[in-house]
């Protein structure tokens, strides 16, 4: 069949474009190419007329992702293509929610509670419960307690039985508070939804008729509710592909649930599963220790990686064994600076590890070594406050909700104090109104008539504001630090950080968001809609979207914080039992035997592996096995260095020996003429 979407593809890749009809599962090895399947799939669909663009609904985990595959597709068949719906589940939610809003008993513009936001109220409704004031409770924990209730999941039974009292009184005094204050949080974009569509057969036969086609990318991370929602809109027809692979599920410890793609196949009777195991990334002897590492797990969808037909050779995987950590580090940078001096840039190369903590001390030789680095897997753009601040600005001029408002009513200072807030927020209970309406109504308060002029201030500020928002001919990266250093912001933020360049990379975040925003801007339109779609869009925080185009630096990531990366040289340090499985985090072995084979995979030309003899642990050093991972791979697949050195070919033996030479007549040719 002569169709421009089958061209360049492999026969499992054609096989699974060409398999549209019932429930398919495409089992996608790691490198195998699953984005151009999702890609031509969807487009050899449109091309065959079997959908209408709007049919389609492709869910992703990344609004980097869906926002690729419509690009591509409509770069073949025009602007008409971008109809398909590809985004998030979290973005899907938050448009149905959008269209059935009265449905769901939210106001039309309701607002979006984060989960630092979540946090906050929680706080909240726990000091309202006098007599629980003086218990500490951890918030994080209670927060992961509500959610795992509210999805219908069992909670550990390792959790102290005061937090799952507390947790029920908290569930409907949150669920309740968030009503109240019209917001919606994460869980609820899809568990609202669910609940709407389990409620409303009409509503859920529109939804099942519409979409004629639904795809989810890594389907490997997907969670009950995720799953649930999926079987929500999915019709008789049951056109479900799904594409991900068991073997990278690393997010079992966030809710991700493997048997979603383990059991998909006895889900469906007639369920077809595709295997893609052609790997186009890394050499064959990557690849062969790749399959020893996964082979030993056994609920797992049997597949073996192979190598294009086409690829390079390349060295054995290589395992560097040190004294102790202080020596990895040093060696580690060497490695670097051997590779840098060979003309092989910095960003080439990425060093992996368990945990964050490993990091911290790599980081110190790097500097020392004067190598550049970045740091994956810091925080998003939206988890930092000055632009949590900025953005509570912006949504209180255009669609206020009560938690931003209390956040910048006195940031920068302005003289309303926790005492005036409170007395608002009980004249709000009192008379059951919002926040917004209640300061509005200082005056019927106890409030001093001080307090209350800068109350008045602020509400002229935030409308003023909203006028230069809507009205200023400038752009919003000058607007935004203007109106902000004019309101004392940027003096705020300085006295926040004892560093002076600290305080200015905080501050130039002002000027960031004011970029983002013109591009919204730009896109579509200066108006109310297109603000208030740029807050959602950044309170969804796809932390891909934050990243700035790669400069010349060492890669450092976490192992999770890898996946779905590549580079041509990959540097997996600590491969050490406590650290590989984690003593503390990897109680599920297979889970973290998927995270090394993650790990490895992620590498294109070259694989190095480094361990240590001595680890130091709270203050004493310790022997350290080797990790039960790096013993079950055969040695004739690796290649061990126990020195933690590469041993010298004839050529460099000889290059040192004549560098050694002309060093000696050098010195006593100098000794001579003395």
């Amino acid at each position: 069949m002569n169709n421009s979407w089958l061209q360049s593809l492999n026969e499992q890749q054609r096989q699974a474009v060409l398999k549209t009809d019932g429930p398919l599962l495409i089992l996608a090895g790691a490198g195998s190419g699953k984005t151009t399947v999702l890609v031509s799939r969807t487009g050899y669909i449109l091309s065959q007329s079997l959908a209408k663009p709007q049919e389609v609904l492709v869910l992703t985990f990344t609004n980097k992702a869906a926002k690729e595959l419509k690009e591509r597709v409509s770069h073949k068949l025009g602007a008409d293509s971008k109809k398909v719906w590809a985004g998030t589940f979290h973005g899907w939610g938050l448009e149905f929610l959008k269209k059935n809003y009265k449905l769901a008993g939210l106001p039309q513009r309701f607002g979006l509670l984060d989960a630092t936001d979540a946090r906050s109220l929680i706080k909240d409704l726990l000091k309202e419960r006098q007599h629980h004031a003086k218990a500490s409770f951890d918030v994080e924990l209670l927060q992961s307690i509500l959610s795992n209730q509210r999805a219908g999941k069992s909670v550990s039974p390792k959790i102290d039985e005061s937090y799952l009292d507390m947790a029920d009184w908290l569930l409907p005094a949150y669920i309740s508070k968030m009503h109240s204050l019209g917001l919606i949080d994460f869980d609820g974009l899809i568990l609202k939804p669910i609940e709407l569509l389990k409620e409303n057969p009409d509503l859920a036969a529109s939804y099942k008729q519409r979409y004629k086609y639904i795809m989810v990318d890594e389907f490997q991370d997907t969670n009950k509710t995720q799953m649930d929602l999926v079987m929500s809109i999915c019709n008789s027809q049951q056109n479900l592909a799904v594409v991900g692979d068991d073997d990278q599920s690393i997010y079992g410890w966030r809710g991700a649930e493997i048997q979603n793609i383990l059991g998909f196949p006895k889900l469906f009777k007639n369920c077809e599963v595709v295997r893609l195991e052609t790997n186009y990334r890394s050499t064959p002897q990557i690849l062969e220790m790749a399959n020893s590492i996964i082979n030993r797990n056994d609920e797992r969808h049997k597949k073996q990686l192979v190598p294009n037909p086409s690829a390079n050779s390349g060295p054995l995987p290589e395992v560097f064994i040190y004294d102790n950590e202080e020596m990895e580090c040093e060696e580690v940078n060497h490695l670097i600076l051997d590779y840098h001096k060979k003309g092989i840039p910095f960003k080439d190369i990425a060093i992996l590890f368990r945990s964050n903590s490993q990091g911290t001390l790599l980081e110190g030789y790097l500097k020392r070594n004067n190598i550049a680095y970045d740091m994956t897997g810091g925080p998003a753009l939206i988890d930092r406050k000055e632009v949590r601040d900025v953005l509570a600005y912006i949504r209180t001029a255009i669609s206020p909700n009560d938690i931003a408002l209390r956040r910048i009513l006195n940031v920068p200072s302005r003289g309303i104090g926790d005492t005036s807030i409170h007395k608002l927020i009980d004249f709000q209970k009192a008379h059951e109104l919002s926040f917004y309406a209640s300061i509005r109504k200082w005056s019927q308060t106890e409030i001093p008539e001080k307090t209350g002029g800068e109350i008045n201030k602020f509400l002229d500020l935030i409308n003023d504001f909203k006028s230069q928002l809507l009205n200023s001919p400038y752009r919003y990266e000058q607007l935004l630090p203007k109106f902000f250093a004019n309101i004392g912001y940027q003096e705020y933020v300085q006295k926040s950080y004892k560093d002076k360049a600290t305080a200015q990379r905080k501050w130039q975040l002002v000027e960031i968001l004011g970029r983002i925003l013109d591009s919204f801007v730009e896109r579509s339109g200066k108006n109310e809609k297109t603000i208030r779609e740029f807050i959602e869009t950044l309170e969804l925080r796809d932390s891909d979207d934050d990243k700035e185009e790669q400069s010349d630096k060492v890669q450092l990531l976490t192992l999770h914080a890898s996946k779905g990366l590549e580079y041509p040289i990959v540097i997996l340090m600590g491969v050490d039992e406590g650290l590989l499985p984690h003593e503390n985090l990897g109680h599920n072995i297979a889970e973290e035997r998927r995270l090394f084979y993650v790990g490895v995979t992620r590498a294109k030309n070259e694989l190095l592996l480094t361990r240590s003899r001595k680890r130091k642990r709270y203050g004493k050093w310790r022997d350290i096995s080797p990790s039960r991972f790096l013993c079950e791979v055969p040695d004739s697949l690796i290649t061990t260095h126990d020195s933690g050195y590469r041993p010298l070919s004839d050529n460099q033996r000889s290059s040192l020996l004549e560098n050694l030479y002309k060093k000696l007549d050098k010195d006593i040719k100098a000794r001579q003429e003395v």
